[in-house]
Order: C-alpha cells, then sequence, then structure tokens
C-alpha cells in the first residue's frame, strides 16, 4: 500500500499495523507540519457520516475496530440486547487530525470519548474516539463500552 501510493485512500485495518499509535502519531507531524502548525495544536477528529472530515489536510479511513459493551450502527451508540454478540465490528470511520478551533463532527454534550484499547485484556490504549451515544453519556461509561483491535 505504501509503494502503490493508496495507503491514505483505502480502508486502512489498525490491527494490520505492528503500532497503531506510531501510525496515528505520524499522521499528526504530517498533518502539523502541512498546515504549519505545532502538533499540540491539533486534535484528533472522527466522523462516520462523511466520508472527509471537514478542515483536515489527510484522512483515514479506519476499519478493523470492534465494540464491546454497546452497538454502534454508524449514527448512534445503542444497547445490548439478550441475543445480541458481546462484541462487534463498527462501521469504517473517516479519521484525521484538525486544528483544535475547528467545530467536531458531532456535538460534544452528544458523544462520548471511548478508548481504543490493543487487545480485549484492556490494558494498553491506542487512542480514544468520540463517538456520537445520543446524550447520556454516564449511560455509555456504565455499560463499559470500549473499542479493541481486530485480532488476527
Amino acid at each position: 500500500k505504501c509503494n502503490s501510493d493508496s495507503l491514505l485512500r483505502e480502508v486502512l485495518d489498525l490491527s494490520e499495523l505492528f503500532h497503531p499509535d506510531t501510525f496515528l502519531n505520524a499522521l499528526r507531524q504530517q498533518t502539523a507540519r502541512a498546515m504549519r502548525t505545532s502538533i499540540d495544536g491539533l486534535k484528533l477528529a472522527v466522523s462516520w457520516k462523511e466520508s472527509q472530515v471537514k478542515g483536515a489536510k489527510f484522512t483515514v479511513k479506519l476499519g478493523g475496530l470492534q465494540l464491546e459493551g454497546c452497538s454502534f450502527d454508524g449514527n448512534t451508540l445503542t444497547e445490548n440486547q439478550r441475543d445480541s454478540p458481546s462484541v462487534s465490528a463498527i462501521p469504517t470511520a473517516s479519521v484525521a487530525w484538525v486544528s483544535k478551533d475547528t467545530a467536531d463532527p458531532y456535538p460534544e454534550n452528544d458523544c462520548i470519548s471511548v478508548p481504543i484499547y490493543y487487545t480485549a485484556d484492556r490494558e494498553k490504549t491506542v487512542t480514544c474516539f468520540n463517538m456520537p451515544c445520543g446524550g447520556n453519556q454516564s449511560r455509555w461509561t456504565q455499560c463499559g463500552a470500549a473499542l479493541f483491535l481486530k485480532s488476527q
């Protein structure tokens, strides 16, 4: 993908990378250079409703993430039912580093910060995604909502 220059155009499965946190940091550094700003002046923006994140120089489509504790259809988190699987795949997300003063893709009071862990053991985090939850953030914290890299 690197040699064919398609890494940022195709869906990238984070679980296929040895160090996904390093990839995200490299993307942050590249974005800061392109925008001529410091990396501290950037924030991570995630969207499921558009293929491009507004205000982004580089948008990456990330896949291969699993959600535990609830379900996600690309619009909002929903509670699992008795017959729901405990872990489910989520739709591909468009991710980019944007200026801190750029408006978020979703209203702050309608989102929850969901950690992405390397494994289901929840020992080491990659980063956090702001996911639309329809309000009532404490409910999603109590259900233990968390993302994991797809196990290979």
